[in-house]
């Protein structure tokens, strides 16, 4: 029960983070079409396909360097921080060059930041390439100081990845009580179609900017365990004692989670898909081709 306790002291003190230190401010793409009356999105407007795209490429380049989705979550967290802390600030909507550049910028501090010591870290100019050239070396250098004196320093997020791992040492723990010889092939199976949910949601501005990380990371388990229980043999006590505990330990509501759930589940290709999780599909690409369904 130490290991369960240790997990849930760990899950409690991230969702207090996200709720404080790292709540995001507003919801801006909201804000820029509510800004321009509703109607017809003038030339270098921010709109929710220009994130979609910068979302992409920042998933793109992780994908590129082999490096942990972490690191993109991060990123992505960075950058609609700042964006949703600008558009409070100035009143009215980022343009989609600045917004890049955060994105460049955003990417490029995760990477700094994040990475292990085995990883290797493109320099500072790599990044100017990687704009194609739209971004200069002072450019980027100049955003990353004005991005931590916008977030105050704070460039820990508790991201829906993290969380999400947290949870699962949740489900963890309850599988070993039951002592199934599934345990040891099956969690991983777990891990990563959760895993996958959270990036697709990354993508999806309407989950994205208007659900908690930890909310986002509940429902990506959930699904998990929704679309493998039957195929894993998971046991329905272990599904209902893991929800259980979560609700009990957290803020965490079975209706917004089973709600989530659902949108995220709507979003996915064929659940036969996830016989065996392909680390190869794009979230971003997946999210650009669906995304228009569910408007």
């Amino acid at each position: 029960m130490l290991s369960q306790d240790k997990a849930k002291e760990e899950l409690i003190f991230m969702l207090q983070q996200e709720t404080s230190s790292y709540s995001i401010e507003m919801n801006y793409l909201y804000d820029a079409v509510r800004s321009n009356g509703g109607g017809t999105v003038k030339k270098g407007m921010l709109t929710e396909t220009f994130r979609r795209r910068v979302c992409g490429w920042i998933f793109e380049v992780v994908d590129y360097f082999q490096y942990d989705y972490e690191i993109a979550a991060i990123a992505i967290y960075y950058l609609d921080q700042v964006t949703s802390i600008q558009t409070n600030r100035r009143g009215k909507p980022v343009m989609q060059l600045e917004y890049q550049l955060t994105g460049v910028t955003s990417l490029y501090l995760a990477i700094k930041l994040y990475r292990t010591n085995g990883e290797s870290r493109p320099d500072i100019q790599a990044f100017t390439s990687l704009s194609q050239g739209h971004f200069s070396l002072e450019d980027i250098e100049r955003t990353e100081l004005e991005m931590l004196r916008l977030m105050n320093w704070r460039v820990n997020p508790p991201t829906s990845v993290h969380i999400g791992v947290s949870l699962l040492k949740l489900v963890s723990e309850c599988w070993k009580q039951n002592e199934s010889s599934e345990y040891e092939n099956s969690l991983p199976k777990i891990f990563e179609v959760s895993r996958y949910f959270t990036k697709l949601s990354f993508n999806v501005p309407g989950i994205s900017l208007n659900y908690k990380a930890s909310e986002i990371a509940f429902a990506s388990v959930l699904c998990a365990i929704e679309i493998l229980k039957d195929r894993i043999s998971l046991p329905d006590w272990i599904q209902s004692e893991f929800i259980t505990t979560v609700i009990e330990s957290t803020n965490l509501t079975l209706e917004s989670g089973t709600t989530l759930c659902g949108l995220l589940l709507h979003l996915a290709p064929s659940t036969n898909e996830f016989d065996t999780p392909s680390g190869n599909t794009s979230p971003g690409t997946v999210a650009r081709d669906i995304y228009d369904n569910i408007q």
